[in-house]
């Protein structure tokens, strides 16, 4: 990868091939200043975005030049290991840009860390120049008054996050109680369920079907396939298709997670419901499993507003003391797995279920989850002390928040 920052230079375009062969264009017969930045593939072809960020960065003169010399840097080292990756390779010039989400960088931080060794600060100084590209550039509004990109896998901070790593942060199970108190709408509280109990990012919800939910509540299969391992599963879980992170050229990346049979349950029972019949009638057998209300299916924007407002709901009531954001009913999941007596006697045979569950093509990525402070999830035993799993705290769960028919 290579990059070329040009400041105030005079270049001369009189004898250039434009000027020669355009000779209606004045201005090419003549001298002009440029400033601009210009970043390149391993083809010598110019990244657009890259380029057109970093060289409004230059014209502004807000930018140091040794930040910028960074910034380019760093989004080079990023397109390398890009380009090594089978789902990403194949984008045109930058457009991965446009499709990565945040699993691919915590994956590209775990290679760093792992696979080269890098000290944590070098590691922190990249997540902050990514952070800043989607935030200053990619997701932000232009003239047009649209951003290049709707999603931003930045938007709840660094990814990485500083030189010691920060725990993650989860929704406990009395908060996902809490946030569906908030609604009085079952669309929105199975979503909200189906969410904690599968570990699912809000970019994958668009590409649930119900025929996915159907497939998993009629197979008999109690088996989980992992690599070349089989991990027996309780009866009380069932397997749902996940079609995985998907961009405009990109293949889906396809897996299974497992969830329980009562949340399986509470959505067909809303698929039967009128409201759910009429509002997928023009979809067919391609229909979404998730509608929002105005009858279109969910999009990662829609899924974080649908958060943001029963979150501020819960907080205005006192039934939470923070807002929720989307990935912490993903951690929610994962702390499930790993909690649940049911799932594996062993730690490993639970990291290995939950790297399946959760997409994630290194186990090291996954291990973040086993510095989760247990004691501040809620409550897991029942009044006789008796370990609660997962299955029995999704049957609670929807005794607990059963939407009341008007």
């Amino acid at each position: 990868m290579r990059f070329k920052i040009v400041e105030g230079e005079q270049i001369d375009l009189k004898e250039s091939e434009a000027a020669k062969s355009v000779s209606e264009y004045e201005c090419l017969n003549e001298e002009v200043t440029v400033t601009g930045v210009a970043v390149f593939n391993s083809k010598h072809q110019v990244l657009p975005n890259v380029s057109n960020w970093l060289s409004e960065a230059l014209r502004h003169g807000k930018t140091p030049l040794t930040t910028i010399s960074t910034y380019a840097k760093n989004l080079s080292y990023l397109f390398d290991y890009l380009n090594e990756q089978s789902t990403l390779k194949h984008q045109e010039l930058d457009n991965a840009l446009l499709d990565i989400q945040e699993h691919n960088f915590s994956e590209y931080f775990a290679y760093l860390r792992q696979g080269k060794g890098l000290a944590s600060t070098t590691i922190s100084n990249r997540d902050a120049t990514f952070q800043a590209f989607f935030n200053d550039y990619l997701c932000k509004a232009r003239n047009d008054g649209k951003a290049l990109r709707d999603d931003n896998p930045y938007e709840d901070g660094l990814i990485y996050g500083s030189s010691k790593s920060k725990l993650v942060e989860m929704c406990s199970l009395d908060e996902l109680t809490a946030l569906m108190l908030c609604t009085n709408h079952e669309r929105e509280k199975v979503l909200l369920q189906f969410m904690y109990d599968t570990g699912l990012r809000r970019s994958e919800i668009p590409r649930v079907k119900k025929e996915h939910i159907d497939t998993a509540l009629n197979t008999d299969k109690q088996i989980y396939i992992v690599d070349a391992d089989t991990i027996s599963i309780p009866s009380e879980y069932k397997q749902v298709f996940v079609a995985g992170s998907k961009g405009r050229k990109r293949q889906i990346n396809e897996r299974y997670t497992l969830t329980s049979i009562h949340t399986l349950a509470r959505l067909r029972r809303y698929f039967s419901t009128p409201e759910y019949r009429v509002r997928t009638k023009e979809f067919g057998i391609d229909a979404p499993a998730f509608l929002n209300s105005h009858g279109t299916p969910y999009n990662s924007g829609s899924v974080s507003k649908l958060l943001s407002r029963v979150s501020k709901r819960a907080l205005k009531k006192g039934l939470i003391k923070r807002a929720i954001h989307p990935h912490m009913l993903r951690h929610g999941f994962a702390g499930s797995v790993l909690r649940s007596p049911d799932l594996g006697d062993h730690a490993v045979d639970k990291l290995v279920l939950l790297q399946t569950c959760l997409g994630h093509a290194y186990l090291k990525t996954t291990q973040v989850y086993t510095q989760l402070p247990y004691e501040t999830y809620g409550k897991i035993a029942d009044n006789n002390g008796e370990i609660l799993t997962r299955s029995r705290l999704m049957e609670q769960l929807n005794a607990q928040t059963k939407t009341k028919r008007k």
